[in-house]
């Protein structure tokens, strides 16, 4: 696997130092902090905006790790996390400094693990952010292909693939407790003992209301939560570990539309990514609907670069955030096919095209 600054070469870096610099003196000053790297955004704003590539031993060391494994890095700060599944990728990539809504934000430039799950990654804290247990724990289901039939006390989902019993996704067994959240009748949400289940339907104990499902519902097995408030201290400062949000909502509203749902102000990947790559200056992207209308910041980064097509390495589809709306036991993952392609698949899946490039949001 590659072990290198992931960036172009020698030659073209410098040409970009310079743009970049050239661009930073007639902005002015946004980040006020103790982060690394530049301090000036040369393109975007507070909302969205890039300031430049950090190397990883600008970060400073990882506290808490052995001394041997404290030089930053995508082994060491898996170490860091306690995550252990798959394999690492890029170990010394470089990182891209953003502005994300206020705050600012690290994302490497290329994976630096594959062959790992979504369910892995949210085990170790690390994908929301938020300090809650998020919008949906592995192995749940979430969206409005679940309803309520209160003539039976079951929670239904559509029969679609991703059904309760899905061999890899079991939500759960008799007599495990599931949390029920989202629907508008409270006699819907709460803790459940399961009293049988089937691949499309869940027999509770309890009396239930029939109710149609709607986009905030979610259901999942109560030992599968894990808050999201996984941290790192890198050089003094502390992050939050986190996944990019890869569509505008979550679960997404809809992956039936030409745009897959990823389209929009809330999506990280399309704000911040995107704009970066060579393909924004025409808008000739693989997949446009998918891609939507992106800004040129004049960087010129390729999917070799960035490692977004599954034909330069492992790790090409990166994991998001969010989940499927028409497949709820699926999360969001963009890359594959080039930076602009979007798909969803399966969160328990391991396989080589699946990668962890995570975002690293300092703490105010």
């Amino acid at each position: 696997m590659a072990d290198y600054l992931n960036l172009p070469n020698v030659e073209n870096q410098n040409r970009m130092a310079s743009a970049l610099e050239e661009i930073a003196r007639t902005n002015k000053t946004t980040d006020f902090s103790n982060s690394p790297g530049p301090k000036v955004l040369t393109e975007g704003d507070t909302t969205a905006g890039f300031y430049g590539f950090v190397q990883p031993h600008e970060f400073g060391t990882i506290e808490g790790n052995p001394v041997s494994r404290e030089e930053m890095s995508a082994s060491n700060l898996a170490l860091a996390l306690g995550i252990t599944q798959g394999l690492v990728q890029n170990d010394k990539t470089a990182w891209m400094k953003f502005h994300r809504n206020g705050d600012i934000l690290f994302h490497p430039v290329a994976p630096l693990r594959s062959r790992i799950s979504w369910n892995a990654l949210y085990d170790a804290g690390a994908v929301y952010g938020d300090g809650t247990i998020g919008v949906n724990p592995p192995n749940g289901r979430a969206g409005d292909t679940i309803s309520v039939d209160g003539s039976n006390n079951a929670f239904v989902i559509e029969q679609i693939e991703d059904h309760w019993r899905r061999s890899g996704a079991n939500i759960a067994n008799v007599g495990d407790t599931i949390v029920a959240r989202g629907f508008s009748n409270d006699a819907n949400n709460g803790e459940f003992i399961v009293q049988s289940i089937t691949d499309y339907q869940i027999v509770v104990s309890d009396s239930l209301v029939t109710e149609e499902g709607n986009k905030d519902v979610s259901v999942y097995n109560k030992e599968d939560a894990v808050t999201q408030d996984a941290t790192v201290t890198i050089g003094g400062v502390t992050y939050d570990v986190l996944l990019l949000r890869g569509g505008d909502s979550d679960p997404l509203d809809s992956y039936n539309d030409s745009d897959r749902g990823l389209v929009g102000s809330n999506s990280d990947w399309n704000n911040l990514v995107l704009p970066l790559h060579e393909r924004a200056k025409v808008g000739n992207w693989n997949y446009t609907n998918y891609a939507g209308d992106v800004d040129d910041w004049g960087i010129g980064l390729t999917d070799e670069t960035l490692v977004t097509h599954h034909t330069v390495d492992e790790g090409s589809y990166r994991w998001m955030q969010e989940t499927g709306d028409a497949h709820p036991s699926r999360r969001v993952i963009r890359g594959y096919h080039g930076a602009s392609y979007g798909d969803v698949g399966y969160s328990w899946g391991t396989f080589t095209s699946r990668g962890w490039a995570p975002a690293l949001r300092q703490r105010s």
